[in-house]
């Protein structure tokens, strides 16, 4: 349904539609700019930013080592020593480098997951807005049935009174006219929930406006125009894909780590109470278990997870394309059938109210 009324949208972007249907462009960016999850997918770029800064620095950092012994000779002699060490891991074999990438791509993510959010406001806004469109624009009619009704009813009167008509025409009339109250009550109570949640979810909105719809008409361009076009500009597709390409990384960078970084560091040092004076440094490495395996198999397996939803998404992407092209074009069909109806029911009720003045 949603992709049907943006196909609907697209199709009918003539200057006309947008100034006598859909609310001025800069009100509704204004609008959609203040939803929350909107300005939460803003932030969430804040974040990512934030990330990609964590991981451009590392998970390093430099360790001070200090030290104080007492030595006892042989002989009797003792003696204060001091050493001071100043160490640190550091990433090696591109380990740098995929990390800075895991960041850009993590900014990917999060910017395809605003332009998301942004797209599905919209999406939810429009049909938010059509809603109270049909809702008012179903409220009119009921109005116009209403008051048909009551000149049905009236005419019945005067002629049951007159005698040209039994009082059953009257009953018949009194029952059609309450039930059409009925239905204009339940579509009035629709049209102010429509009207309440513009309001409430979408405050700055001017009130829609249903005296006088567009009428529907025919897109120029093919079907399959229609189907590449929601297919290649994509936003959901394009933030499973993105999703699918962080985690890749992210494997990769975690099947590195079967080879630990090196921790470097620098040492000096006094012994004997100064008599002798050292100065080196040092290599550590972390022996590599069970666990480094584990978490590498449990990543891939994330990984091919994450690829098999972006098929998916794809899957859904393309069958939805393809529904929202078939729908329109029914939909036209269908309406120009119905248009048919309608003016066929009013020529019906023209004719009929003519017959009961006779």
């Amino acid at each position: 349904m949603k992709a049907a009324l943006w196909l609907a949208l697209v199709a009918f972007g003539a200057p006309v539609l947008a100034q006598s249907v859909l609310p001025p462009e800069q009100v509704v960016r204004n609008t959609l700019e203040n939803l929350p999850q909107v300005r939460a997918s803003a932030m969430n770029i804040d974040l990512a930013r934030a990330g990609k800064a964590r991981l451009d620095a590392g998970t390093h950092e430099w360790t001070v080592r200090t030290g104080l012994s007492r030595r006892t000779d042989q002989i009797g002699g003792r003696y204060n020593e001091q050493d001071v060490a100043l160490e640190r891991a550091v990433r090696w074999f591109g380990k740098a480098a995929k990390d800075r990438a895991i960041g850009d791509k993590g900014i990917d993510v999060a910017v395809s997951g605003h332009e998301d959010a942004w797209h599905e406001a919209g999406r939810s806004l429009l049909t938010d807005w059509f809603g109270a469109l049909r809702e008012m624009s179903a409220t009119l009619r009921l109005e116009e049935q209403v008051a048909l009704a009551g000149q049905l009813r009236a005419i019945a009167e005067k002629r049951v009174k007159a005698g040209d008509a039994a009082k059953l025409e009257l009953l018949q009339a009194d029952t059609e006219s309450a039930r059409v109250g009925a239905l204009l009550q339940q579509a009035q109570l629709r049209r102010e929930q429509a009207l309440q949640l513009l309001a409430t979810i979408y405050p700055g909105l001017p009130v829609p406006q249903a005296t006088s719809l567009p009428l529907p008409a025919a897109t120029t361009e093919s079907a399959d125009w229609w189907r590449n076009k929601i297919t290649s500009d994509n936003h959901e597709l394009e933030l499973a894909q993105a999703e699918a390409d962080l985690i890749g990384l992210q494997a990769a960078r975690l099947s590195s780590e079967r080879m630990p970084d090196p921790t470097i560091g620098v040492r000096a040092g006094r012994e004997r109470d100064g008599q002798e004076r050292l100065v080196g440094i040092s290599i550590a490495f972390t022996l590599p278990g069970a666990g480094r395996n584990a978490d590498q198999h449990g990543a891939a397996v994330k990984a091919g997870m994450a690829s098999q939803r972006a098929l998916q998404t794809q899957q859904k992407v393309s069958a939805a394309a393809q529904r929202v092209v078939t729908d329109s074009e029914r939909s036209l069909a269908i309406w120009q059938t119905m248009q048919r109806i309608a003016d066929q029911s009013a020529q019906q009720s023209v004719t009929m109210m003519r017959a009961y003045t006779l």
